[in-house]
């Protein structure tokens, strides 16, 4: 195991291990861990930012904003990741940031070449990429919280695998974090295919 992080920097490796603490799991990887190991991260950036949002509506809005910051800023936007629990709301987030100017391309056509294109899909999809920006949309709001009570045992488990996809998309940026969620309910009623 290693125990040294030299992907992430301190900030994101502390606030994505809140999401799974205490929880034994098997990464998307395959490797064996745990989120609340002790690691040493040397690197050290800006804090994640959570976002809470009224609606779908304001929270897309917020995200091209934010995609539009990153830019300006000077980062390369083949260095933003954004990134979602399922297809549904990976085409949604196509489509606002193609909306809005931006060339996109999806994770599952992405050979690995540098272009200048924002990288948008699923969690899953994401499997062994890094990005120096990570954008996380429509985050299922109860995954944030550390207990479910009231949960039979089916839908805890499923809720645990959830909140280790989202543990999987936070460790996927290396330099800065954003979680976006709406608090209407909507981002959870859409549903879709998850990979």
């Amino acid at each position: 195991m290693l125990s040294t992080n030299y992907r992430n920097t301190r900030e994101i490796a502390q606030f994505a291990a809140t999401i799974v603490e205490g929880d034994e799991f098997v990464d998307l990887e395959g490797g064996p861990g745990r989120a609340d190991a002790a690691l040493d991260v040397p690197r050290t950036g800006p804090s994640p930012e959570l976002a809470s949002f009224e609606s779908v509506a304001l929270h897309d809005a917020a995200l091209v904003s934010h995609v539009r910051t990153l830019v300006a800023s000077s980062v390369d936007p083949g260095d933003i990741g954004v990134l979602t629990a399922t297809n549904r709301d990976a085409l949604a987030m196509l489509a606002a940031l193609r909306a809005a100017g931006f060339g996109v391309i999806e994770l599952e056509s992405y050979a690995g070449f540098a272009a200048p294109l924002v990288k948008v899909g699923t969690i899953k999809r994401a499997k062994g990429l890094e990005f120096k920006q990570v954008l996380l949309a429509r985050v299922d709001g109860s995954l944030l919280s550390p207990a479910a009570s009231g949960l039979d045992e089916g839908a805890l488990e499923r809720r645990e695998i959830e909140r280790r996809e989202l543990y999987v998309g936070m460790t996927r940026a290396r330099d800065g974090l954003w979680v976006g969620r709406a608090s209407n309910g909507g981002v959870e009623a859409q549903g879709g295919s998850r990979n």
